[in-house]
């Protein structure tokens, strides 16, 4: 990748009162990443049930989704990927804190990347490559893991806490060229034509005015034209990236697939059914590793019910 983008320079938060609880989780995320990794993951293992029990509310949004995304599983199988899904948001804490300490050599000799000899051969024709991925729990450990091979641009949405928002950045500069904010897509076209690589996980509801409604494990999800749109306008290569947690093998895989053909297509609507198609698939290999607490169907076709129904309104609103 030709490195013709330079990241705006960093400013670190004061030590003002205001923001000690954002340094105080920032110490907190610098020690667990430097713990040996099995303290850390014993450590973190407990929240898992602590979160299931006190997050009610994303307790609730995960019940509704389970439902409507996997009707074909007995309840008690839902029960079981959905405590699956909170001891997975607990191991993310340590994830995250793996991917900020700024050792990501350290993580090879627990990590598998399927695809990277195909993902090499792109990086050799000089386009720039959409790498499209779902908010699975390990997402930042997989974009770390990938970023070390073929780093690059990451469409983001800012933190609000200003303090965890500079420690994010920072980590990530050992395996990213930048970010780029979800407001500034053209940005993102911007690089894509350069040649860069741009990582995007467009599997959020946003509201209806830059979405189409298409199928997301059978239920009609608001899905972003962004998905369309930037590899047109950039005429830009697109794969996918999924990472995911192997229990059985105590490692972690990064599967990515080959550029995929014919995309994008004429029909917008097709191209994000595809999409939606590969991310369902992926998903189904580690359901339970998916952020199912995320309110995936807020925004609903017109005369449709709320989805979620008042007793699923997480408090401090719905940002992941």
């Amino acid at each position: 990748m030709k490195d013709h983008w330079k990241p705006a320079q960093l400013q670190r938060p004061s030590f003002a009162p205001r923001h000690w609880p954002g340094w105080l989780a920032v110490l907190a995320l610098w020690l667990l990443g430097r713990l040996p990794r099995r303290l850390g993951l014993l450590l973190v293992a407990p929240l898992g049930p602590l979160l299931r029990l006190f997050l009610a509310g994303r307790r609730r949004i995960a019940e509704r989704n389970l439902a409507a995304c996997l009707p074909e599983q007995s309840a008690s199988e839902r029960d079981r990927i959905l405590r699956g899904c909170f001891r997975a948001l607990a191991r993310m804490l340590v994830e995250l804190a793996w991917s900020w300490s700024g050792h990501p050599d350290k993580l090879q000799s627990f990590v598998r990347v399927r695809g990277q000899e195909a993902m090499r051969a792109q990086r050799e024709t000089g386009r720039g490559v959409l790498v499209i991925t779902a908010h699975v729990t390990s997402l930042e450990l997989g974009a770390c893991l990938f970023g070390t091979q073929f780093p690059g641009l990451g469409i983001y949405r800012p933190l609000g806490n200003p303090v965890l928002e500079w420690y994010q950045n920072r980590g990530r500069r050992h395996y990213a060229s930048g970010m780029i904010s979800k407001r500034d897509m053209l940005g993102a076209v911007r690089a894509l034509r350069r040649g860069d690589l741009v990582w995007y996980a467009p599997d959020q509801d946003f509201g209806p005015q830059q979405s189409l409604f298409v199928p997301f494990f059978g239920v009609q999800a608001a899905t972003l034209l962004a998905t369309h749109r930037l590899p047109r306008m950039a005429q830009c290569d697109v794969v996918t990236m999924m990472p995911r947690y192997v229990p059985e093998e105590n490692v972690y895989e990064v599967v990515i697939s080959p550029v995929l053909e014919q995309f994008p297509g004429p029909d917008p609507e097709a191209d994000l059914a595809r999409i939606n198609d590969l991310l369902e698939a992926q998903i189904r290999e580690a359901p339970e590793q998916y952020w199912w607490i995320h309110r995936r169907f807020k925004t609903r076709p017109e005369g449709e019910p709320d989805f979620y129904g008042r007793d699923a309104r997480p408090s401090g609103g719905d940002k992941p």
